[in-house]
C-alpha cells in the first residue's frame, strides 16, 4: 500500500503501484507522513490519490505539467497544514472528489462517497505556439464562472458566459489542439451547468481572455 512519500512520487509521475513496494513507514519524516502511517483509512485515501493523480496526468495529456504544478501547490498549501487526522480525511476526500471527473473506470473510487465539491473536468494546456503565446510569467491571476459556448464554427473558439453576459474567450482558435476542442464542445452541451475557469489574464486592446500561455483549470461547480 502506498504511504505518503507521494510528494516524491507525484512529481516524478510515478504510480501508486510502484511506489507501494518502495516506501517504508518506518523512514516516514514529517508529522503529515507520520499520521497517514498510523491510520489505516488515511493510508487507502493517500493511496486512491496516488492513483487518482497518475490517472488524470495521463488523461491531460499535454496539460499534465499543469496538475502536477496544481498538485505540488495542494500537497504544501492544503495537506500538509493538516494537524488533524480529521483534517487530512477531509482535504484528501475534497481532492479525490475533484479529481474524480478525470478518472477512468478502473481508477474510480467505490469504498468512499466523495463530497460535492468544483470538480475538475480539464485542463487547457500552454499554448504550443510559443512565437504565437510567448511566456507571459507575471500575469496577473484571473477567475470567473459561467457557461461554455462553442463559438468554433462562428467566431474565435470557446468563450465562457459570466453571470452579466459578457463574452471571456477561454482559447482562441489558433490555440486549439490536442483533446481541447473535443473536450470544450462537450461542456459547451451542458447549457444548464456553471463552470469555473482559473488561469491568468491577457489583455488585448480592451479585451479580457485567459492568457495562452498558461495553464487554465475548469472546474464543473456543484449545483445550486
Amino acid at each position: 500500500m502506498m504511504r505518503t512519500v507521494v510528494v516524491a512520487v507525484f512529481l516524478l509521475g510515478i504510480s501508486s503501484a510502484a511506489s507501494a513496494q518502495s516506501f517504508d513507514c518506518k523512514k516516514a519524516g514529517t508529522p503529515v507522513e507520520r499520521m497517514i502511517c498510523a491510520d489505516t483509512m488515511l493510508s487507502e485515501l493517500d493511496e486512491h490519490l496516488g492513483r487518482y493523480y497518475t490517472a488524470g496526468r495521463a488523461e491531460l495529456e499535454g496539460a499534465a505539467s499543469c496538475l502536477q504544478a496544481d498538485q505540488a501547490q495542494w500537497l504544501k498549501a492544503t495537506r500538509n497544514v493538516c494537524t488533524t487526522a480529521a483534517c487530512l480525511k477531509t482535504e484528501y476526500l475534497n481532492r479525490l472528489g475533484e479529481l474524480d471527473p478525470l478518472q477512468p473506470g478502473a481508477t474510480a473510487i467505490k469504498n468512499f462517497e466523495l463530497p460535492d465539491v468544483p470538480a475538475l473536468v480539464w485542463v487547457i494546456g500552454p499554448a504550443a505556439d510559443q512565437v504565437a503565446a510567448p511566456p507571459k510569467p507575471n500575469a496577473k491571476p484571473l477567475t470567473a464562472t459561467g457557461t461554455i459556448l462553442d463559438e468554433v464554427t462562428t467566431g474565435d473558439g470557446f468563450m465562457l458566459r459570466t453571470a452579466d453576459g459578457a463574452k471571456l474567450p477561454l482559447v482562441l482558435l489558433m490555440f486549439l489542439d490536442g483533446k481541447t476542442p473535443e473536450q470544450l464542445a462537450s461542456l459547451a452541451r451542458q447549457k444548464s451547468v456553471t463552470f469555473r475557469a482559473r488561469g491568468f489574464a491577457a489583455v488585448d486592446g480592451t479585451r479580457t481572455y485567459f492568457e495562452p500561455s498558461r495553464c487554465t483549470f475548469i472546474h464543473r461547480m456543484p449545483a445550486q
